[in-house]
Formats: structure tokens, sequence, C-alpha cells
């Protein structure tokens, strides 16, 4: 039929508009991957071991190439969706061409169970709609098996499919090493079909070539250290030794792979229940049918789908063993496979029904449509999530002093740096890594020492009664004890507080038009007047003219409780006579009638909870 020759386009073109729809907008995580690939990815840098050079290239040029537009973070998170869209289409076609019908035709509607088991599962769809390494390798792991589980219908071509099968293994192994845990199967599966494959000849060469040719892209990281391009954490050393080490992700193995055993996130992991989020018990009862099926037939295709099994448990093993916060990802080639077996499910239903060939396409029907709306509790839409991208732009638009340095942890500093580069927001600002606590306190010290306008992204033990500090934007600069300097307030007031111990000095307020809506930005200008004991905490309240709470549209009350100064410093080791600037950001329901609206403030002890004061302020509308 004339419609067969469109069906993978319309599935292509329907997965992919899902996943650009629920794409995040921009950055969405400050402790992940993916605002590494973000950066990276556009100036064809350097990424974390392995490295992932034919990621970085690809990903660079497709957001810098062919398709520049929108800012950088979103052209990597599509470039995801582009990936992710691909690989459902290619196990659309594998299912239909795995699972035929009666007649030998392709099998269309096990297609679109596989392609809807894998694409609207919630950690495929998830890692379809932010910039991160895992679709593209399950593209990978589609197109591999798509040439090796198809190879023996060209039988006339073989040696030629063979070697585009070792170019593909070895392009993927520039991507992710967990191709390996392909190979396994694979042989088994290429050896039982193709025994000849054993004797020794002369196109095992070509063979070799295919394989190790498309490795030579590791060459990318010398290459690109020896113009002065360093990884975000200055890991990589561009030594032989170094090149080793970060190609084979020497530590990652060390760290969550051999030391670290089944401890952790690994051995609190429900197994079942993880699968049974992805596809439903629906779908896991499929996927148990269709591999029963499959290995109930005879021949090549049981072979098939003794193979797909094979790779599903492989990489199942691999998971349990690999001791990582997000494991799950490490499941999807598992997913994946889990998916064709649930294509293989439909057609063992579809010949258990084809007595009655209305109450096949009617089940086959039912079964489609459950698999999209039944079993799961999770729709993945990153579409809004502008609350990273907001403080990361508020951090670089600081009012930043010459020479100033930024100390943080590794995510915070890359946010930096990402606006930096992708949005010439702070250029005047270094941006300083410190994870390790100590490492922190010591970068401080120098650069208090050495004169530098420090700023710190956190609360940091030990420094509290040490240096003075004023609120900037989401930041909190630190000044040598007592020389904070902080200005005027826009509005003065005269406000006393727990015993004519704290008064409040003034206040500053503006509306900052944010990308995920209105924020009131609040400013307070506090002063001890006398040595306190209390931890105080504030309470901010965003409340209508009549005094009733501005609400967001779930009906929750639109208020946030805060310590002073991010909690760097609190009340008590405030200097005393020293005026503190502390800055809150109160985010706001966009659309919602900001005219004329008041601020309440409640100040409170964070240990008794006891009131120390309230106020409100009316607010000018943005």
């Amino acid at each position: 039929m004339k419609i067969d020759r469109y069906l993978p386009w319309l599935v292509w073109t329907l997965f992919l508009a899902l996943y650009f729809a629920t794409a995040a907008p921009s950055i969405v995580e400050l402790f992940d991957d993916s605002l590494e690939f973000q950066l990276v990815g556009p100036t064809f840098g350097i990424a974390h071991p392995t490295g992932y050079p034919l990621y970085i290239l690809l990903g660079g040029l497709w957001s810098r190439v062919l398709f520049p537009v929108g800012n950088w973070a979103w052209r990597m998170n599509l470039f995801s969706a582009l990936a992710a869209a691909s690989t459902v289409t290619l196990v659309f076609q594998l299912a239909r061409r795995l699972v035929t019908r009666a007649d030998g035709q392709p099998n269309t509607p096990a297609g679109l169970a596989a392609a809807l088991a894998l694409g609207v599962s919630p950690v495929w769809w998830a890692q379809a709609t932010i910039a991160e390494v895992y679709t593209l390798h399950g593209l990978f792991v589609a197109a591999i098996l798509w040439v090796a589980l198809g190879i023996n219908k060209f039988k006339d071509r073989i040696d030629y499919r063979i070697t585009l099968l070792c170019a593909l293994i070895g392009l993927s192994l520039t991507h992710h090493r967990t191709t390996l845990l392909l190979l396994p199967p694979l042989a088994v599966y290429l050896l039982s079909s193709i025994p000849s494959l054993w004797r020794p000849r002369p196109v095992w060469l070509r063979w070799l070539l295919a394989l190790l040719t498309p490795l030579l892209l590791y060459l990318w990281l010398p290459l690109r250290a020896a113009q002065g391009i360093a990884d975000l954490n200055s890991s990589y050393r561009n030594t032989w030794p170094g090149f080793w080490a970060h190609v084979l992700a020497l530590g990652y193995t060390r760290t969550f792979l051999i030391e670290t055993g089944l401890t952790g996130p690994v051995a609190d992991m429900n197994w079942v229940a993880l699968f049974r989020q992805q596809v439903g018990l629906l779908g896991l009862g499929l996927g148990a049918l269709g591999l029963i099926g499959g290995l109930g037939r005879l021949g090549q295709s049981a072979k098939a789908w003794i193979c797909i099994g094979l790779i599903l448990i492989t990489n199942i093993l691999f998971a349990t063993n690999y001791n990582v916060s997000d494991v799950e990802v490490f499941l999807l080639p598992a997913f994946l496979c889990l998916a064709l077996l649930i294509g293989g499910g439909v057609g063992v239903l579809e010949r258990w029904l084809s007595f009655q060939p209305w109450l096949a396409n009617v089940v086959q029907a039912l079964i489609v449509l459950l698999l999209i709306f039944g079993g799961r509790n999770s729709i993945i839409n990153r579409s809004n999530a502008w609350v990273t991208h907001d403080y990361a732009t508020a951090m670089a638009k600081v009012n930043f002093p010459s020479h100033s340095q930024v100390i943080g942890l590794e995510g915070e500093i890359t946010a930096l740096k990402y606006m930096q580069q992708a949005e010439r927001l702070g250029l005047g600002v270094t941006g300083i890594v410190a994870d390790d606590p100590e490492a922190r306190r010591q970068a401080i010290a120098t650069a208090i020492a050495g004169g530098y306008p420090t700023f710190v992204t956190r609360e940091l033990p030990g420094i509290a009664d040490q240096y003075s500090f004023s609120g900037e934007g989401p930041l909190v600069r630190v000044w040598p004890r007592g020389e904070a300097q902080v200005g005027e307030p826009q509005y003065a007031v005269d406000i006393s507080l727990a015993d004519d111990t704290l008064q409040l000095e003034g206040y500053d307020h503006t509306w900052l038009a944010e990308a995920g809506g209105p924020s009131l930005q609040i400013v307070f200008y506090w002063r001890l007047t006398a040595p306190i004991t209390q931890t105080f905490k504030l309470s901010l309240r965003l409340q209508q003219p009549d005094g009733a709470p501005l609400r967001w549209p779930d009906g929750s009350e639109v208020t946030q409780d805060h310590f002073p100064l991010r909690q760097v410093a609190n009340t008590p080791d405030w200097v005393v006579d020293e005026r503190v600037r502390d800055v809150h950001t109160l985010r706001t329901p966009d659309g919602s009638d900001l005219q004329a609206a008041r601020l309440q403030v409640i100040i409170y002890d964070a240990a008794t909870v006891l009131e120390a004061g309230a106020w409100s302020i009316d607010l000018p509308g943005p």
C-alpha cells in the first residue's frame, strides 16, 4: 500500500512535534550533565569523560550551523528531540519487520505499539527534552539492530552489511561506551546465523578498519586542548596517559562500578516498579508474551528475538551494578528492547485472533490506545521550565565591580559561564569552582586577601563570623569583617524589632520581567543595635489590595519563607551597627493582576516560630 511508504515519516513527524513541544526552553538543571552539554556543544569544547566527541561535533553543527535559532540550551535540547524522534521511528520500522503478518507483510499495529511503548515512556521522554547523550545512543542501538537483525535479507551483500555494522558500532563507541554491551548478544546472533563468519579471510581487515576508523574522532580531544580549550573542571590532561584516562573514563569506572558495589541508589532501586512506570502492566505483559512468542518461532526469527532478549538482560545486569543516582538512563537500551518485545506481543495476539480479523484489529487498536494513556502517571512537559534559566540570568546580571570573583559549586559556575558565552552577560567576572567546602573557604580567603570583590552562591559553614556580607541578586557578597558598603535604601523606614535590637532602616522593590514570568525583588536594609541570639527568618506573602492572598493556578498561595542573606550568615553573626543588605526574589503567577498588590512581611524566630514583627508594603504594578 502506498500509505505504508509514508507511515514512518508520519511517526517521525508526530514524535518530533511532541518532543519539540515539551522540550525545555533553556537550561533546566544546575547539577547534571545537561548544562555542560548546553555549553560545550555550541562551543565545540571538551566534555567530561569519555569526551563524547561525536555528540559534541554533531551538537555543535546542529546548534551553530543547521539550527541557529533561539538560545544555545534550547537548540541542544531540540537536538535530543531530533535523535529521539528518529529512534522511535526506527523502532517502529524494526518492529514492523520483525513481527510480520500471516501474509508476510509488515505488522503496522506491532510497530505502533513498539513506538508508543518507547516514545512516551517517562525516562525516554524526559531525555528527549533536554541536552543529553542518551537519545543519540538509543538511535545507534536501534540502527545497529536494524542492520544486524536484517543481515540475512541481503545474502548477496553480507560482507557489505557487516562493514556497515562495524562502522556503526565504531561510531557508536565514539559516543557512548555502553555500546560494548551490545557486542556479546550480536556475536551470538551473527555467528549462529552466518557460521562462515568464523572463517578467517581478507575481508576481516575491511571490517576491522570500518570498526576502528571512527575511533579517530577521539583525536578531537588533544586537538582542541592544543588550541587552549579545557573541559569545564579542567580535568583533562593533554598527555598520553591523560588522554587514555579521559577516553576510558577510568575514574568513573573505579568510582561507580568497581569500588562502590551494590550500595546507594542501585541497592534501593525498585527495578520492577521502574519498568512498570515506563510501559504499564499492559506493556510488561505484552513484552513477556512477545518474548515467549518470539522464542517459540523457528529459524532466523527466533534468533533475532533471542538477541533482543540478551541485550535487554545485559543492560539490566550492567545497570544493577553501576552505582549512579540516575541509573535509569542506563536502562534505556533495555527499554528499547522491551518496546520491540511489546510489538512482538501484539503480533502474538494477532495470530491468536486470526480466526476473527475484525476482533484482532479491535484488540490491536485498544492496545495502542492503552499504551498511550494507560499505566503511566507521568507526562513530561518542560516547556515552561524557566526557573534555572532565570536564576542564571539574575546571577550574571549582578552589577559586578571590576575583577570580581564568584565562588561556588561546579554547576553554579557552569551556569555563569553559559550566560557569559551564550548571552554575553557578566563578562567582567571570573567564576571559581570549589565543590569541596574547605576549598571554597580557602578560595574566599585568598580572594579577600587579594582585594578582589568576592561573591558566593550559597551558605558555607565556618565563614559567618569571619566576614561581613551583603545580598546582590541571587548571590551574597563577602566583605572584610565590618567593612560592608551597601548604599542607601530606596524607601526609608524606621521599624524596631526584637526588643529594639534589630532595626529595619528601609527597603527597595523592583518588578523583574523574567522569562518565566514576573518576579518581585525585594531588598531589606537591616541593622543590629545590640548582639542577639535569635536566628530570624522572613515570611513573604503577596496579597491583593483587600488582603486576600494571591494564588497560583493550583490554588496555593504566593508565599515563601527564607533566611536573610540566603543563610550565609544568620542574624546572630551580623556585626553590630553595620547595615546589612538582604535580597529576596518572589516569583509570581504569569498573567496575574499585580496592579496595587501588597506584600506582607513577617519576621519570626526560626527556632520557636514566635513572631517578632509584621508589616505590609504597598507595591505599584509592574
